[in-house]
């Protein structure tokens, strides 16, 4: 969760300028934070919502049905000007990577998952997140050179938590974290648990 975070700040700031505060603003509060990576899941939709918006003529006027072909048109609509250059390269394509992220999450594909940190290395290191590009590229070499009894069970969506077994509703382990255990700390009971402990 914190990688995705860190890589939606890496959007905001390739786009800074671009006018996408504007046009968050319109809809969302705190865009400032959303785009410098908090907020998170709105900053997330926010810019899934925008990118349905970019692709929704190009969608509509062309019979595009892979994702080959998608990124083909993408890459023309790059070629023509400076301005849709930046919004292809530096958004549309950035987003692609974080739905493609949270979709190895969700279903525990440890292929995808790497596919994805991969492809986010590269927006690191040209939006100057120097932490995730440096410990990104360390987690990269980790993960490829796991032996194969760590592999296996990586290969087999243990890299993931579920609060309830089932398909699509695995969750980042920092994210489980902050859903069981620091909200045990939080709560009213903790203090009577800790008196209860200590009579």
């Amino acid at each position: 969760m914190h990688m995705l975070m860190s890589f939606a700040g890496a959007i905001g700031t390739l786009v800074q300028g671009s006018g996408l505060s504007e046009i968050l603003e319109s809809t969302f509060a705190g865009v400032t934070k959303m785009l410098s990576g908090k907020k998170f899941p709105q900053n997330v939709r926010a810019m899934r919502i925008v990118l349905e918006e970019l692709l929704r003529s190009t969608m509509s006027e062309c019979s595009i049905t892979t994702m080959e072909e998608l990124l083909a048109r993408l890459d023309h609509a790059a070629s023509t000007s400076n301005t849709s250059k930046l919004w292809v390269d530096c958004f549309i394509k950035p987003v692609f990577i974080v739905m493609l992220y949270v979709r190895a999450e969700q279903e525990g594909d440890w292929p995808l998952h790497l596919l994805a940190v991969k492809q986010m290395l590269p927006y690191f290191f040209a939006s100057a997140h120097v932490n995730y590009a440096r410990y990104g590229l360390y987690y990269m070499r980790s993960m490829e050179s796991l032996g194969p009894e760590e592999l296996l069970k990586f290969m087999k969506g243990e890299h993931v938590m579920h609060h309830v077994p089932g398909l699509w509703n695995g969750i980042w382990s920092d994210m489980f974290i902050e859903t069981t255990f620091m909200r045990y700390g939080h709560g009213p009971a903790w203090g009577d648990y800790w008196n209860y402990l200590e009579a």
